[in-house]
């Protein structure tokens, strides 16, 4: 973008060969819509080189902007993929002076004039060492009433969680009353210090890869009465959870991968959505009415699979449930199961090398007012698969007295058309009677919980294109689901 900028300070010749400046005889307007495309990195490179008019035409509208967001795209000019800020890179590290993007935010800050900043985001790869200067850069946006402060760290593969950068508390407890509604963090340590209310007016708080101790994240959940929306995922240092009073306006709580939690405890008026995934062995999960509508729900604690499926099934008003069962070779689904009796929809992710689909046709007749099933079978990498599958296939069978009235809409992803998937299939076709579509999807998408969607890898998680799933499985399956009486429209992906 600057080669354009530069593009545009050239001089064009006339016929009688005088320098004519062709472009600052452009209307206002139109000047005005190609400098907004300007990046930060070119504005702070111009800054010495422009017109008194250009300058505020390109100057004043960038530096007197409400959100300033910092990071690769923005600083340096180029465009990078969420994936590859990974603690591994070291690589773009080093191609991507840590120093040149402080110089640049400095001087973007430096010549900033407007009254106030709503939102301020920065995105990069910071820890310990760069304390002082984050200080002033959280110093600035306080100063000038964010709103919405957004600060993710990365680190390179040599960063250790001793060197995180700790939230500074002292520096918002010495400015005016903070603004703060919306706290978002990755790669800090949060430590709340004694009569600490800077957070009282939080509605939103995300904490990624953040170390926080029990006694701050109660003391969090005590004063900010005005929270709504709570994500924990891969924190460290806190073992319990307790959310509980009719006071607070908590609707959406997330508690991901954080392998530290041995206790989570709600009792909540107004909880909407609850995620409970990839957490510790040893987990204690207790919920307290009135219950969430929709529940994520990470059986990693297998062995006790059955006693909290049971207790979701005393849920009234439970109408989503997301189940993500990483279940061993031997292990099943239970089958002897409560009835749900709200449950309007169900989510089915199977981490295993052997997928229980004669469980997931019993959860079905536990639920027979779900009206949307989606399954997904995440093999694992590297795995064997034949026709061993094929021995289930009578368990499956076995459901050919059930009927369900409700359902409406089937996903199947990841669908490898092995024959005791498709005998899945045809037992769904087969005994449901208002089935409208049913999706059968080779790839497809899976939850991973916090806001993360991950793509499914394909057939036996080899394949980045359908050309197999094309040349033989398409075929294979529309052979055998032909032969089944169904008025529901089938679509093979």
């Amino acid at each position: 973008m600057m080669k354009l900028f530069s593009g545009l300070l050239f001089c064009f010749q006339g016929e009688e060969g005088e320098s004519k400046d062709l472009i600052n005889e452009l209307p206002d307007c139109i000047l005005s819509s190609i400098f907004s495309l300007l990046t930060l990195k070119d504005v702070v490179d111009a800054t010495s080189m422009v017109s008194p008019r250009w300058r505020r035409l390109v100057l004043h509208p960038i530096l007197t902007r409400l959100n300033l967001e910092f990071d690769i795209p923005n600083v340096f000019g180029i465009s990078i993929d969420d994936d590859a800020y990974c603690d591994d890179d070291d690589l773009i590290v080093d191609k991507l002076p840590k120093q040149d993007f402080i110089r640049c935010v400095n001087k973007v800050l430096q010549l900033h004039h407007g009254n106030k900043v709503d939102s301020f985001k920065v995105k990069f790869y910071f820890n310990r060492e760069s304390t002082a200067i984050l200080d002033e850069w959280i110093r600035f946006a306080i100063t000038k009433g964010a709103e919405v402060l957004y600060l993710h760290f990365s680190h390179c593969s040599k960063a250790e969680k001793e060197n995180y950068y700790d939230f500074p508390c002292w520096l918002l407890a010495e400015l005016r009353p903070s603004t703060l509604k919306n706290l978002s963090l990755t790669g800090c340590v949060l430590r709340l210090p004694p009569s600490f209310d800077r957070f009282s007016h939080l509605t939103t708080l995300y904490m990624c890869e953040v170390i926080v101790d029990n006694i701050s994240l109660a003391r969090l959940l005590s004063d900010c009465l005005l929270l709504e929306s709570l994500t924990l995922d891969y924190c460290w240092g806190a073992s319990e959870l307790m959310v509980k009073g009719p006071s607070l306006r908590l609707n959406d709580l997330k508690v991901v991968h954080c392998y530290d939690m041995q206790r989570v405890d709600i009792s909540l008026v107004k909880l909407a959505s609850l995620e409970i995934l990839s957490g510790s062995l040893h987990m204690n999960l207790s919920i307290k009415p009135p219950y969430p509508a929709k529940i994520s729900f990470d059986s990693i604690l297998h062995f006790n699979l059955c006693a909290q499926l049971t207790q979701f099934a005393s849920f009234s008003g439970l109408e989503t449930l997301h189940l993500q069962l990483e279940m061993l070779s031997h292990d099943e689904l239970p089958r002897s199961l409560p009835t749900f009796r709200d449950l309007k929809k169900l989510e089915v992710d199977l981490f295993s090398p052997k997928a229980d689909f004669a469980g997931v046709l019993n959860l079905l007749k536990a639920t027979p007012f779900l009206e949307q099933l989606v399954v997904s079978v995440l093999h694992v990498w590297g795995a064997c698969f034949d026709d061993s599958f094929c021995e289930d296939e009578q368990e499956i069978r076995k459901f050919s007295g059930l009927k369900h009235n409700h359902l409406r809409k089937v996903k199947l992803q990841a669908f490898r058309s092995t024959p005791y998937e498709i005998e899945f299939a045809i037992s769904i076709l087969k005994n449901t009677t208002k089935l409208e579509i049913m999706e059968i999807d080779p790839f497809g998408e899976v939850y991973l919980g916090a806001g993360v969607w991950c793509k499914v890898m394909g057939i036996y998680g080899q394949y980045t294109s359908n050309s197999s799933w094309e040349e033989n499985d398409r075929a294979l399956v529309q052979e055998k689901l032909k032969e089944v009486k169904t008025d529901a429209r089938i679509i093979i992906l």
